[in-house]
């Protein structure tokens, strides 16, 4: 096995399930402080979160903003970007599409709502990336992102 293939082994397999067991362990010690069973604990955190249909459907739905933020950071960090601020913009973008949801015609097609809707949410965003480009980008972001997600 080359040194590459042994790396990508490790970056794809073991390193994330280090951390979550990681997790579970700094979880485990702070239930372990509280007087909690750890093990009772998590067993109604998993059962929470995918053990009946509306817990999985609960999960998808608070995770999704993070998946997407997430995902814009790494898209970022792969151009060799600094991405800071995720939060406040996918705040803004679905704001944007949220307000083009509530100002259109309901009785169109789906077909056409759902890239309307896209398009709103990217040219709000677009309001804001030129905001950012009036100012020092890091400054504005940082300043702008919790307002952004109090008022969205």
């Amino acid at each position: 096995m080359t040194r590459d293939r042994r790396l990508s082994w490790i970056n794809g397999l073991l390193l994330p399930l280090f951390n979550v067991l990681t997790a579970f362990l700094a979880t485990a010690i702070v239930f372990i402080l509280i007087n909690v069973n750890p093990i009772e604990a998590t067993k109604i955190l998993i059962y929470g979160a995918f053990g009946y249909e509306e817990g999985i459907g609960y999960t998808l739905y608070y995770t999704t903003n993070f998946i997407f933020t997430g995902l814009a950071v790494a898209v970022a960090f792969h151009a060799g970007l600094f991405n800071i601020g995720g939060e406040g913009q996918a705040y803004i973008g679905g704001l944007g599409t949220a307000l083009v949801a509530l100002y259109i015609d309901p009785t169109l097609s789906a077909w056409l709502i759902i890239p309307l809707g896209i398009f709103g949410g990217l040219c709000l965003e677009l309001c804001g990336l030129s905001f950012q480009h009036t100012y020092r980008p890091i400054g504005a972001v940082i300043l702008l992102s919790q307002p952004l997600c109090l008022i969205s």
